[in-house]
């Protein structure tokens, strides 16, 4: 009969460790666990007796009792394992390396592999019996770490091992586990918003912003906008490159929402944001935003919200103290409860901890219009009763004034759109946006990159024809940080670090990553010309589209 079972209530099981020569490769599981728990944003230990080389035949792990614990202010896994005969068994371990194979009922050898792979097996049953009961935040993180180590058990089968291919198909189920589990003890932990804001992705933006905050501190500069820069502004990459430009160290953070229009970002950052803040505001969008014969509809779910009348509550108390954290968005008492089975938050699945959401797509447009119909200009409901006089460019007005006012920067990014998809009449209407743009910069003292036009030849740093993805997003990213409006920004409040002694300075030559990136683009493609100017002359006037509508 096999030494290794799993009991029938799936809480506890046991193996003989010799069998399975986990003693022989204690780093290399140790490496694994630890590498499984960055994967989940924690650090997982592995079982004290085989990090330490003293297991016995007699150990027995309980799975049960993993337990997230802290340490150096950051969440760990920590699994505990007892010795069932006393400390004579550990005197003894040597002697147990020596013990052959196990053996099954008719006499074959087990291979340690097969061990592994029966111990992940047993470890992703507990992890399923647990998902089953799990309804809270401290529920759901043992589901967690009961993944992390199944996952850690087949990580740590050797490449040269016949079990690998195997292991590694198994891996990929227990990963998406991981991930359903991860995000559902993320979205039962204590909610940070008392009232919903309209939607998911709202709410998930204002609780990252605010843990960020509380954590590492307010950002010195702000990405704002709809999907186009919450997928179009790499906040990492604009890190680092401004690290290459001298200043190491700052922060960047992306609180970009699908469909925000002009409305709705004067709302997050002149009555949702707690002060200080961010001393520079990058604005990242299009025409879309300001199109007042569009329907808002980003606008209409916020104002219908419970949050919003929370947040004005809070704002029109001028001599008080508090902020819309104190007041508005009050950490809430009652954990939720999520099951298994409850729906999870529509928010992108790669929403990062910057608040940015790679999207890996590339556009083709022979490929994407034989899959989605093309819809020329016209019909396109984006520029329907085109105008830009009304309640946006007013939102646009107050929110530069604003930020005048409290020393904030703010710097408007018209985002780039594909060649396919700029066609005459667009474009007829997307020149009146960049002289509209212009004009409000020079009256509210804004600056304006407009990056319109720049990539219509080069598809494949677009997701789909009006938005961009990773690719263009590290690319615009490098742009901004050498744009002079966002330089004498970052200059007027701080003194930048010679590259020479800056540590996070890069050298002229493109990175690997870089040179990778360029090596996959499509032959017709090119690098996206640097340092593009901040300001642009208008254009000349296209013919009115009533020609092109006959």
């Amino acid at each position: 009969m096999a030494k290794y079972q799993v009991m029938s209530n799936v809480q506890k099981y046991s193996a003989p460790l010799s069998s399975c020569r986990w003693q022989r490769r204690p780093r290399q599981l140790e490496f694994a666990l630890v590498l499984a728990g960055i994967a989940a944003g924690c650090t997982v230990f592995p079982q004290r007796a085989i990090a330490n080389g003293t297991t016995s035949a007699n150990t027995r792990f309980e799975p049960s009792e993993v337990r997230i614990v802290a340490e150096a202010d950051k969440p760990t896994v920590e699994s505990n394992t007892d010795n069932i005969d006393g400390a004579d068994n550990i005197d003894n371990a040597d002697d147990a390396n020596e013990v052959a194979p196990d053996e099954t009922e008719e006499g074959t050898a087990r291979s340690p592999e097969a061990e592994t792979l029966q111990q992940a097996e047993a470890l992703a049953s507990q992890a399923k019996a647990t998902t089953r009961t799990a309804a809270t935040a401290t529920q759901w993180d043992v589901v967690v770490a009961q993944w992390i180590e199944a996952i850690a058990l087949l990580q740590s089968v050797p490449p040269e091992s016949p079990a690998r291919i195997m292991a590694q198909r198994q891996l990929r189920g227990y990963l998406q586990q991981l991930q359903d589990a991860q995000r559902r003890a993320e979205q039962s932990s204590s909610s940070l918003s008392a009232a919903s804001l309209g939607s998911d992705l709202f709410d998930a933006q204002i609780a990252g912003y605010l843990s960020y905050v509380e954590t590492v501190g307010t950002p010195d500069v702000l990405i704002v906008g709809s999907s186009r820069a919450l997928q179009g502004i790499d906040p990492h990459e604009l890190q680092q490159s401004l690290a290459a430009q001298g200043y190491p160290d700052l922060k960047v953070y992306n609180f970009s929402i699908n469909g925000a229009t002009a409305q709705v970002i004067e709302f997050v950052i002149g009555s949702l944001l707690p002060e200080p803040l961010p001393s520079i505001v990058l604005w990242g969008d299009g025409s879309r935003a300001f199109n007042e014969g569009r329907r808002d509809r980003t606008w209409e779910n916020l104002f219908a919200s419970p949050g919003y009348p929370a947040a004005q509550t809070a704002v029109s108390i001028a001599s008080s103290d508090m902020t819309i954290r104190d007041m508005a968005i009050q950490p809430n008492p009652t954990a939720r409860r999520v099951t298994a089975t409850s729906a999870l938050a529509e928010i992108p699945d790669n929403l990062d901890a910057l608040g940015f959401s790679a999207v890996r797509d590339r556009f083709d447009p022979q490929t994407y219009y034989r899959q989605v119909s093309k819809v020329e200009g016209r019909y396109d409901s984006a520029y329907t009763g085109f105008a830009l006089n009304g309640a946006q460019a007013e939102a646009l007005g107050r929110l530069a004034a604003n930020m005048q006012s409290k020393r904030v920067q703010l710097t408007f990014v018209n985002l780039p759109l594909s060649g396919s998809y700029l066609d005459e009449f667009r474009l007829y209407y997307e020149q009146q946006f960049q002289r509209f743009l212009q004009t409000q910069g020079s009256q509210y003292k804004f600056a304006v990159v407009d990056l319109l036009t720049q990539w219509k030849t080069q598809p494949g740093f677009f997701a789909d024809p009006s938005h961009i993805n990773q690719d263009g997003a590290r690319a615009i990213a490098q742009q901004l940080a050498q744009q002079p409006a966002l330089i004498n920004a970052l200059r007027s409040i701080r003194t930048p670090v010679p590259p020479s002694i800056s540590p996070l300075a890069e050298p002229s030559a493109p990175s690997p990553l870089e040179q990778l990136r360029l090596e996959q683009l499509p032959p017709t493609q090119t690098e996206p010309a640097q340092g593009a100017p901040v300001r642009r002359p208008p254009p000349p006037i296209p013919p009115p589209p009533s020609k092109l509508l006959n």
